[in-house]
């Protein structure tokens, strides 16, 4: 686990106050502080009085902090906040470009929290970036076992648009062999043409589930 960093002299006063001080000040506060320093004070907080200001803080305040802030630093705090927080800090990640990071704090919730977070933020594009960067594949290919095979071809997609069809054959190849047969089958032929031999290689078997007008496509 990384180890929290020292505080200044601000922070320390913050702190010693913090049982004191209606949160609506504590949160004035920890916005001047300002992003960075925030992130520094947030491991020296007790659990409670930080998920009570966290609650208090603007949305766009507390995802320039997490970028700042390694979520093992504050874990039982960050589990026990709403999933639609979760939800609307990963949203504005997003819309930073904090790709990375929005997948850190991504790895620390359940496949179900995930899912959650993919329908929220309903943009494949967006979930594809923030997969680039998801170390535990296998927490991607449970949040996804229960999407449509349109959605799982619009991520097809938006991967082979960004040049990365390698991300999606990974999870693909997690799902059963008949959704990936399924997925397969509405794909357009030249993008079929890049993922199936990925597919294939992973699992031969796949073969068997597909008609052969599929390995008319090109490249396979």
């Amino acid at each position: 686990m990384a180890k929290a960093p020292s505080l200044s002299m601000a922070q320390r006063l913050l702190l010693a106050s913090q049982s004191m001080a209606p949160v609506a000040v504590k949160a004035a506060l920890v916005q001047k502080l300002g992003p960075e320093q925030a992130a520094q004070l947030s491991p020296h907080m007790a659990p409670a009085q930080l998920r009570e200001l966290i609650l208090e803080l603007p949305i766009d305040f507390l995802a320039q902090v997490t970028t700042h802030l390694d979520p093992q630093l504050i874990l039982p705090t960050y589990l026990a906040l709403p999933d639609e927080l979760h939800l609307q800090v990963a949203r504005q990640l997003c819309a930073i470009g904090a790709f990375a990071t929005a997948a850190r704090y991504a790895e620390c919730l359940s496949p179900r929290q995930v899912k959650m977070l993919i329908y929220g933020i309903n943009d494949a594009d967006h979930v594809l970036q923030i997969a680039r960067h998801i170390v535990d594949i296998e927490l991607i290919v449970q949040s996804l076992r229960s999407f449509s095979t349109g959605y799982l071809c619009k991520l097809t997609e938006a991967a082979a648009a960004d040049d990365n069809v390698a991300i999606s054959a990974r999870v693909l190849a997690g799902l059963p062999l008949p959704r990936q047969a399924d997925v397969c089958a509405h794909l357009e032929p030249a993008l079929l043409g890049e993922l199936l031999p990925l597919l294939l290689q992973a699992n031969d078997a796949l073969r068997e589930l597909l008609p052969e007008r599929l390995f008319e496509a090109p490249a396979v």
